[in-house]
């Protein structure tokens, strides 16, 4: 903003010369005028300001050019009125008068402005000339121009921030910081450079000549300054920083340059005091002397067990000024598992040998040494205690590597396939200041102790250390945790189970090929190998077949009977199998209706893992359509004349097409017809059809009356002729095989 100033000033100026005043008669003169380095034409009877220094010589000169149509005579050379300060003189000096001036031609003079003191300066300066006239001989005419001479004048004062009163200050003179300052403190004072003049006045420059670093200057405006009296530029304010880093005497010189060159000084001085500070704390009954940055180690105490009060161990500190100036502890802070008590409320001030007291008091949180900051103003001190107790700390060694585990760190076991292991080495040490004991250490599987479990209570002195070995043994796939009990800390284990081998090749013995229907067979089922883990199965049974199936092929068990399906272990190392806890061999039940059975088994590890080929082996066999089995035949509702028969049997391929019954006659009878084939067809379609017949698979029972006519000898029945009966049933695939029953 200095610089836009000054550059409106500048225009004022030129506007002032262009302008000027009206004069009170038009003349045939253009009158330009340079002064303080700035031109312009001025009206006749204008007003020409000129700004100069008290003591130094400045001019404006006047070029009055005749611009009439005739021809002016001056008749002697210009003539000054008013403040000796300002004089006047025409150049060349020698001019000689009466002075003819045509057309074009110019007259010339000096004003000169030689301040002696900075008080407003008037003159004004007039030119006599004539003119011929055009009704009398001549006219008489004037240049009138108005010199206003001002000059500026500098006056320096100060004000320091302890009191704030305004000092007037010499050249020359000296600015004191009073009181003396504390080192590193920083004390401050107001340099005022007022333009107390008539003219404006420029400050070209501000330097401090010496005294750096100590002394510092702020708030320099951009040079040239410009400060005009009367307004809010009148007067500069510099700010004056002062630093003392020691207790010493400090000086320093600021020079200050204005627009003519002059320069005028200001002295700086000032004093460095400071409050120093010893200290000592007492511990116990001792006094110890402790320099800041130093350590104050207060007793050991030992940490307070679960449902104890925590014990505290303190010092008192002593702080005593030993420096030459009051003092002052501003403020007293710390870190840590320490406090600082007995602090006032209100900071005292500490006369050379007055002392303060304060209370810390040490509160250990964790076993082993700690550490803390205490602050006393700026003094730094390191706090140290020491909590007593055991600490258990852990590590653990895989693959010749030792890992340290912090807080919340985890054993971490490389991974491995099922059926195998990986181990690691776990330390514990007892890293604090007492001796630890450790009644407990337990895991669960599939990690594992070795020694199982360690040999417990386990003791361990102050910087001591015991190991074993943590087992992990996969069961399952994927990520496996579980963890490592030591007394109430649990430390967290982790490990990855891969695939478990693959399953050896195995064979399951028993029925191939065509089997006889409603029979018993012995399964059985073997690795080619041993498997390295315990294996559980199930081995499935199913059928399948064009005539429905029969429920009674099943497995029999001890526990129940029905099961189409059969668990069996495989022992680790082992190669048989272990059927329903019953052996190595189950019976299978086999059935009535034509169809084909398969033996399937599946194979998974004790952790659940599927280990079943892609591709199962598995044992099949058929029950092959065959003629009707009679299982029975009975007579039964005898009576004189007539009886009935019940078969029992089975039809393999669920149908029946003829009964045969044949009666064979007792001794000494004849029958006239033996033979009665039936045709069962149609029931049987029936019964096979039915939904009912489902459950029984193949299974049948015919039931036919026989009414018997004749006439039979005096005292027998007709029934007492036959001796037996004879059957056969067929079916599409053949005959079954005779089957009798005598009659009573």
């Amino acid at each position: 903003m200095r610089f836009i100033s000054r550059l409106s000033f500048a225009s004022l100026i030129l506007m002032l010369l262009g302008a000027g005043v009206v004069s009170a008669q038009s003349i045939n003169f253009s009158l330009f005028v340079t002064v303080n380095g700035n031109s312009g034409t001025v009206a006749n009877g204008g007003d020409i300001p000129i700004n100069g220094q008290v003591g130094t010589q400045t001019t404006a000169t006047v070029v009055a050019t005749y611009t009439g149509p005739t021809q002016a005579t001056i008749a002697k050379m210009p003539q000054i009125i008013g403040s000796s300060a300002l004089t006047v003189a025409t150049v060349p000096a020698n001019l000689t008068y009466p002075l003819m001036l045509g057309k074009g031609q110019s007259l010339t003079f000096v004003v000169t402005y030689m301040p002696t003191n900075t008080t407003i300066a008037n003159a004004q300066v007039e030119v006599q000339y004539t003119e011929p006239g055009t009704t009398t001989g001549t006219v008489p005419n004037s240049i009138l121009l108005q010199f206003t001479g001002t000059a500026p004048a500098f006056t320096l004062s100060y004000v320091l921030e302890t009191d704030n009163n305004v000092i007037p200050l010499a050249p020359g003179g000296t600015i004191a910081f009073t009181p003396p300052t504390q080192i590193n403190t920083t004390a401050q004072a107001q340099l005022n450079i007022t333009d107390t003049g008539s003219g404006q006045g420029v400050i070209t420059g501000i330097s401090l000549l010496s005294g750096g670093p100590v002394f510092k200057l702020s708030g320099t405006p951009l040079f040239p300054y410009l400060a005009t009296p009367g307004s809010n530029s009148a007067n500069l304010p510099i700010v004056i920083s002062y630093t003392p880093t020691a207790v010493e005497n400090d000086t320093g010189q600021i020079q200050i340059t204005y627009q003519d060159g002059s320069t005028a000084t200001v002295n700086l001085a000032g004093n460095g005091a400071t409050s120093s500070y010893t200290y000592s704390y007492l511990s116990g009954t001792t006094s110890i002397t402790v320099l800041p940055k130093g350590t104050i180690t207060l007793p050991s105490v030992p940490l307070a067990s679960a449902g104890t009060t925590q014990s505290t161990s303190s010092v008192i500190l002593t702080a005593t000024n030993k420096g030459n100036a009051n003092g002052t502890i501003n403020s007293v802070n710390w870190t840590g598992p320490f406090v600082v008590t007995g602090i006032p409320t209100i900071a005292p001030t500490l006369k050379p040998g007055d002392t303060e007291n304060f209370t810390i008091t040490y509160t250990p949180t964790q076993i082993g040494a700690q550490t803390g900051e205490l602050v006393v103003g700026n003094d730094t001190f390191t706090l140290s205690g020491t909590g007593i107790g055991p600490q258990l700390s852990y590590a653990y060694v895989s693959n010749g590597t030792t890992i340290l585990l912090g807080i919340s760190g985890a054993v971490d076991f490389s991974p491995v396939a099922i059926s195998q292991s990986q181990t690691v080495t776990f330390v514990v040490t007892n890293s604090g200041t007492s001796t630890a004991t450790i009644p407990l250490i337990s895991t669960s599987a599939p990690f594992s102790l070795t020694p199982t479990p360690p040999v417990l209570p386990l003791t361990l002195l102050p910087g001591k250390s015991s190991q074993f070995t943590i087992t992990f043994t996969p069961v399952v796939t994927g990520p496996v945790t579980g963890s490592l009990l030591i007394n109430s800390t649990i430390i967290q284990l982790a490990g990855s189970g891969n695939a478990p081998p693959a399953l050896p090749s195995y064979t399951i013995s028993g029925p191939t090929g065509t089997v006889s229907p409603a029979s018993q067979q012995n399964v059985s089922l073997t690795l080619a190998a041993s498997y390295p883990v315990d294996l559980n199965g199930v081995l499935t049974l199913t059928t399948s077949g064009d005539l429905g199936t029969d429920p009674s092929v099943q497995f029999s068990t001890s526990s129940s009977t029905g099961n189409r399906t059969v668990d069996f272990v495989i022992p680790a190392n082992s190669t048989s199998a272990n059927f329903a806890g019953q052996g190595s061999q189950i019976l299978l039940q086999t059935g009535t209706v034509a169809e084909t059975v398969t033996l399937a088994p599946t194979f998974t590890t004790a952790g659940g893992v599927d280990v079943t080929p892609d591709s199962p082996a598995v044992l099949q066999f058929t029950i092959a359509p065959a003629a009707p089995v009679l299982e029975t035949i009975a007579a039964t509702n005898e009576t004189a004349s007539s009886f009935s028969l019940v078969l029992t049997g089975y039809s393999t391929t669920r149908s029946l097409s003829t009964l045969n019954v044949t009666l064979n006659p007792a001794s000494g009878y004849n029958l006239t017809t033996s033979q009665f084939p039936i045709d069962l067809s149609g029931p049987a379609g029936v019964w096979f059809g039915s939904s009912a017949s489902l459950a029984f698979g193949g299974q049948f029972q015919v039931t036919v009356a026989f009414n018997l006519t004749g006439n039979p000898p005096k005292g027998q029945t007709l029934l007492q002729a036959i001796a037996s009966v004879s059957c056969t049933i067929a079916n599409g695939s053949g005959t079954s095989t005779s089957q009798m029953v005598n009659l009573p």
